[in-house]
């Protein structure tokens, strides 16, 4: 009979997301062995692990704030995008990074919650009013901005492989109100594709929702 050691680490690769901790039974490297854990290997439990190569959990893109209204004030304060999370165990971010559009390495204490949303925020001080309590954020680099006109946004998991990424424009089939109008850029749906245009609309909320569920969050006919 397999060992449980082996067992447990055969399945962390099957699901991808090998230990980035000391702990091989910490499956989901939130530096805890917890319920989360056994319920990676319970989802599992009876794959196949032969010829696996190593991946890691997907990741989403689901909102982009690229260019607010002058109301809301510059846009070096307001502007952020959002991580979203489809699995129901969470995610840690050690050694995950951003690229392309702005350059975020993330910290080993930074996670993405069951199903839920992780803001990154030119300006973390100013943002954090309309972020909820006890929220998962973090702040870019300085000086960089998302681009008004449009660009592509990347999620590196720790090995380099890019695991999402979303070219917005503010035309070409992209929604033209989040450029400047007021809304954030919102994904409608996890069960359309991330980086098609016609997947993405405007929020219903000025500034958009960051941390929170979309405004337009499930209200897309997916075929």
């Amino acid at each position: 009979m397999m060992g449980m050691v082996a067992l447990i680490a055969m399945i962390a690769m099957t699901n991808g997301t090998w230990s980035q901790t000391n702990c091989q039974a910490d499956i989901n490297g939130d530096f805890v062995v917890d319920l989360d854990d056994l319920l990676v290997m319970l989802i599992h439990y009876g794959d196949s692990c032969e010829n696996v190569t190593s991946t890691y959990p997907l990741l989403h893109i689901s909102e982009i704030h690229y260019n607010p209204h002058s109301s809301q004030g510059n846009d070096s304060d307001w502007e952020f995008l959002e991580l979203y999370n489809p699995h129901p165990y969470p995610i840690s971010l050690s050694q995950w990074s951003l690229s392309n559009a702005i350059e975020v390495t993330f910290q080993e204490s930074d996670t993405v919650p069951t199903m839920g949303y992780f803001t990154v925020a030119r300006n973390l001080d100013s943002l954090s009013m309309l972020l909820p309590t006890l929220a998962f954020a973090r702040q870019w680099n300085s000086g960089e901005s998302l681009n008004n006109t449009g660009e592509t946004i990347e999620i590196h998991a720790p090995d380099g492989s890019i695991v999402a990424s979303v070219a917005y424009e503010d035309n070409d089939g992209w929604v033209s109100e989040p450029d400047g109008s007021g809304p954030s850029l919102e994904w409608m749906d996890p069960g359309l594709p991330n980086s098609a245009a016609d997947s993405w609309t405007y929020s219903l909320v000025p500034g958009g929702t960051p941390g929170n569920e979309n405004s337009m969050w499930g209200l897309s006919e997916p075929e």
